[in-house]
């Protein structure tokens, strides 16, 4: 989950690290000469790209590493956790085969030959030990473009479970992690020798005035802009409210992203719920529309410092158009067949996951235990501000989960019928679009 905003007070010490530690360090990585599966084109010209703009948006340290085998991988994750350790900022950025199985993430090496799912702790990398590489800076960010899909799934064993296109979310305590793609969908390789995200990314970084907060943000709209609408690249924040610059402030920023930022500020301020946070608001934006509000906060801790927050107050704006929201309900789950789970008749263990990243049940290791011939009615409704789509899945025997099917609600209203028979398994899905 999303964690709230951390200290505000912080603003100064992350904006205006002094000394040794004052750095920003970055990790390129691109892997393309695969020597057991297919090679891939982009990855040499977006890292290229990618390195040239993050020394444009003033790190001083880009490491540039290119078809790397499992041990070589390794190092350079060692060396440049090393690196790291009390950076401003370390950012890795990987191009490459990338896929999800067992229920994690894991990123290729260019000597891999995976002939079965159990050689991936031997032969892959766990995406969590990237994690790792970035642990000890305060802002961190880790760039997946590597939501392609399995290439080796197709020769492993029939019966193995591993998801076949994309990679999944994730949940990561004070790390940005930005996805090229949606969970379980796959990214465009392009047309003009650059992805769509790497290219993205690379106008992004040294752009003024954009917060690291909404980096991933401002990449999703030109991917979506980029690809029609079929790529939507996907974010997981998990980092302070604080508004962090990679390149300092150059006067006013543009409106678009002076609006995000004083949500962001105001959010952080209500979170911090201190005197400090408030000001800090109000210093950045006197005139702001939640100014009242702040000044008002302002007075009322300096009275009582452990006052709870009062609440907010809507802000006098002109009307905006109305914005469609996409509500999903009845959601009926038919178990026809089930996976056959260790071939003794077991009940299938289900979730649903959306590719917004949300899933219900909604903790970790929740699920609901069905058999065949009975049915999983969700006691939810869900809304959003687009089409989405979502997977039903299948906690498997070794820890993992797997896509039994994927339903792609669109964005025309009605009740509908799915059959989803992925897994060896036969599903019938009927849900109801109500579009308002």
């Amino acid at each position: 989950m999303i964690r709230l905003w951390l200290f505000i007070l912080s603003a100064a010490f992350l904006v205006a690290p002094t000394g040794a530690e004052a750095r920003k360090v970055a990790l390129v990585i691109g892997n393309a000469n695969y020597a057991n599966t297919s090679r891939l084109a982009n990855p040499p010209n977006d890292i290229k790209l990618v390195a040239a703009s993050a020394k444009q948006a003033g790190f001083d340290d880009v490491t540039v590493a290119a078809n790397l085998s499992v041990n070589d991988f390794q190092k350079v994750m060692r060396d440049f956790r090393t690196k790291a350790e009390g950076a401003e900022i370390a950012m890795v950025y990987y191009a490459g085969h990338g896929i999800e199985a067992q229920g994690k993430n894991w990123l290729i090496p260019t000597d891999a030959q995976l002939k079965s799912d159990l050689d991936l702790p031997y032969e892959a990398i766990n995406l969590d030990r990237m994690m790792e590489a970035v642990s000890g800076a305060r802002i961190r960010l880790v760039i997946l473009d590597s939501c392609r899909n399995n290439p080796f799934g197709r020769t492993w064993k029939s019966g193995t479970r591993a998801v076949q296109a994309g990679l999944a979310g994730v949940e990561a305590d004070d790390v940005l992690v930005i996805f090229a793609a949606a969970p379980g969908q796959l990214a465009a390789d392009g047309t003009t020798g650059n992805s769509p995200f790497a290219t993205s990314l690379a106008k992004r970084l040294p752009q003024p005035d954009l917060p690291v907060q909404l980096l991933g943000g401002a990449i999703r709209d030109d991917v979506l802009a980029a690809t029609g609408g079929q790529q939507r690249p996907f974010v997981s924040a998990s980092i302070t409210g604080t508004p962090f610059y990679l390149v300092p402030r150059a006067g006013q920023a543009p409106t678009g992203n002076r609006a995000a930022l004083e949500e962001l500020l105001w959010k952080g301020a209500v979170a911090e719920n201190s005197a400090s946070a408030f000001k800090a608001y109000l210093a950045e934006f006197p005139s702001g529309k939640y100014a009242a509000q702040a000044g008002e906060s302002v007075a009322r801790l300096a009275k009582n410092p452990g006052a709870a927050p009062v609440a907010a107050k809507p802000a006098v704006t002109a009307a905006l158009p109305a914005t469609k929201k996409y509500t999903l309900s009845n959601i009926r789950v038919e178990a026809v067949k089930l996976t056959g789970r260790l071939g003794l008749g077991l009940p299938d263990q289900l979730f649903l996951r959306f590719n917004t990243g949300e899933r219900f049940p909604e903790g970790s290791r929740e699920i609901f235990s069905i058999k065949k011939g009975e049915s999983w009615v969700v006691d939810r409704n869900f809304t959003f501000e687009q089409p989405v789509s979502f997977q039903l899945r299948e906690f498997d025997d070794i820890g993992g989960s797997d896509n039994i099917g994927t339903v792609d609600l669109g964005s025309t209203p009605g009740t509908f019928t799915r059959t989803l028979d992925g897994d060896a398994s036969d599903y019938r899905v009927t849900y109801t679009l109500t579009v308002g």
